[in-house]
């Protein structure tokens, strides 16, 4: 028998199939694996390649705070200003002239002399209220065009500024009563007392001319 013995036939070369199949998808898994890692491997690389946004803070747009406002210095009050000197009408003595000129004429107004009673002039006078009666003796005369006189333009300012009109010392019977008189012509001619009732004899007789004073004496 020169060949040997026989080899057994049909079930070997089945195996041998199985096991080229199994290794053929060995090699295949092997591949499809390889390309996975150097997929995620290629990806990894490219997104660290891309420039990342950074997130910063803004603070909010808020509206400025409103300026402390300075303050304003108070104002110093004015200080009064003097009156300007009110020439010679004023605080004159008795016995002199207030001249009076206006669009109508002039009006010459002098007071002769001061005194004084405590009780009155007459029997049916009644007494002085706050002590005594001031006397003025006054004359009036229109020298030009025409004027006006009234013996209750004349008013008593005490010390203190109160004022006295003569309408009570007009009952004192303490001499002629000054006449009143409106239009006066020229030449035309008044005397006679104003009177007051006063306290004591500290402070002036003024004269009121168109709601004015334009005059006062002392006594």
């Amino acid at each position: 028998m020169p060949y040997g013995p026989p080899q057994p036939t049909g079930g070997g070369g089945g195996k041998t199939v199985l096991i080229v199949v199994i290794v053929v998808a060995v090699v295949a898994l092997l591949c499809c694996v390889g390309g996975i890692i150097a997929l995620v491997a290629g990806f990894q690389q490219t997104s660290d390649q891309v420039p990342r946004a950074q997130a910063t803070y803004a603070a909010p747009n808020l509206p400025s705070p409103p300026s402390t406002p300075t303050p304003i210095a108070p104002r110093t009050p004015a200080t009064p200003t003097p009156s300007a000197d009110r020439g010679e009408t004023f605080n004159m003595e008795a016995g002199d002239t207030l001249v009076i000129t206006d669009s109508d004429g002039t009006v010459e107004i002098t007071v002769t002399r001061f005194r004084t009673v405590r009780e009155g002039c007459q029997s049916f006078a009644p007494n002085p209220q706050q002590g005594r009666y001031l006397i003025a003796e006054v004359t009036a005369t229109v020298t030009k065009g025409t004027g006006s006189i009234n013996p209750f333009f004349f008013t008593w300012v005490a010390e203190n500024g109160s004022t006295v009109n003569g309408l009570v010392g007009a009952l004192s019977g303490c001499g002629e009563p000054l006449g009143a008189g409106n239009d006066l012509r020229a030449g035309s001619k008044r005397s006679g007392t104003v009177v007051f009732d006063v306290a004591d004899t500290r402070g002036v007789l003024e004269y009121q001319h168109l709601f004015e004073t334009a005059g006062s004496w002392k006594p």
